[in-house]
């Protein structure tokens, strides 16, 4: 609360729905009244994973429509947690709720190991961890080209999009601020997507399987739209068969694509104990922010106002990220800092 700069004049809301943990929404209850602000709970129904409501068809992981009476109440309130499990994330009403001035922070229903490994708790390096994250941004938003490549065949380029540039460094603190709890990367929604992506062997499936892969995957992509995926293994196979189940051309366009900064978040933890998303989400989590990964997404963009029903988020290690053919990311680590 203290990070999100929750002042005494404030006004908090809490977004829940039947499986936010309950001792989360007493700590936050608790926490608001020793800040002297008011808080009050907002209880959705529960969707249940992957499903979005009426408006669009079922299947997109990270993604919950809120009804009209929420989406008001949250306008009215300075803050909002999020601790619903699929997020009002890639939707209209998290736009509508910013433009209101009102910042969200991203909670889920992750364990509180994860919640309290991934946040910086003082306040100085809290300080530290904005400036760096928001410094990527600006090497990101200050470029023209990006590409990536990997030692197993990724090569891929595309235009970097400034206006679409965003930091995410895990609180918020400014109006309109939307942010995951304790996420630290950088990331944009690039035009002009051209090349080979291969998800190699142990990279991560954040969503919607939230699990490693055991088999190459490569994906063809032309002018934002991945167009063909080959592998001899079933990763391959489930990919593909997967998103042509929704028959909709939009699950198959690239979306964001950026890196993970995170020190305290570990690439192997999540074979240990990220493998709930019907229970805890995929939130707030170290699957898409460890240091040094290369993040990359399907589907949803909501700077093209495209609500595909389909998302995927891919964390891959090992990567070389480059800016104008600077390098920021050499084989999965931190150059530029």
């Amino acid at each position: 609360m203290e990070h999100c700069q929750v002042t005494p004049d404030e006004t908090v809301a809490l977004v829940t729905d039947a499986k936010s943990p309950r001792e989360f929404i007493g700590a936050c209850f608790a926490a608001v009244s020793d800040l002297d602000a008011d808080v009050f709970e907002v209880q959705v129904p529960e969707y249940g994973r992957n499903s979005v409501g009426p408006e669009i068809s079922e299947g997109q992981g990270g993604t919950l429509r809120l009804p009209d009476g929420p989406v008001e109440a949250c306008k009215h309130a300075d803050m909002v947690f999020d601790f619903t499990l699929e997020g009002f994330i890639h939707v209209p009403e998290r736009g509508e709720i910013r433009d209101a001035g009102t910042r969200i922070l991203r909670v889920g229903a992750r364990e509180p190991h994860y919640l309290r490994r991934l946040m910086p708790w003082e306040p100085e390096e809290a300080a530290r961890v904005k400036e760096r994250v928001q410094h990527h941004r600006d090497l990101l938003a200050a470029a023209d080209e990006m590409r990536i490549t990997s030692e197993y065949g990724t090569d891929i380029t595309m235009e970097v999009e400034p206006d679409t540039a965003f930091d995410s460094y895990g609180f918020v603190d400014e109006p309109g601020k939307w942010d995951v709890w304790g996420q630290n990367m950088v990331s944009n929604y690039p035009s002009n997507v051209n090349g080979t992506i291969v998800i190699g062997p142990s990279d991560y499936n954040v969503v919607p399987f939230a699990d490693y892969v055991d088999s190459a995957i490569e994906c063809v992509v032309e002018d934002n739209y991945i167009v063909d995926i080959n592998g001899e293994g079933g990763d391959a196979e489930l990919m593909r068969g997967h998103l042509e189940s929704y028959d909709d051309p939009d699950v198959w366009a690239t979306s964001h694509f950026g890196w993970g900064l995170n020190p305290n978040g570990t690439f192997y933890n999540m074979a240990l104990h990220d493998r709930k998303p019907d229970e805890t989400g995929v939130s707030a989590s170290e699957g898409r922010v460890w240091e040094g990964n290369m993040l990359w997404s399907t589907g949803p963009n909501v700077h093209e106002d495209r609500y595909a029903p389909c998302h995927y988020d891919i964390a891959q290690k090992n990567c070389t990220v480059s800016l104008d053919g600077r390098t920021i990311v050499e084989e999965g680590e931190i150059v530029v800092d």
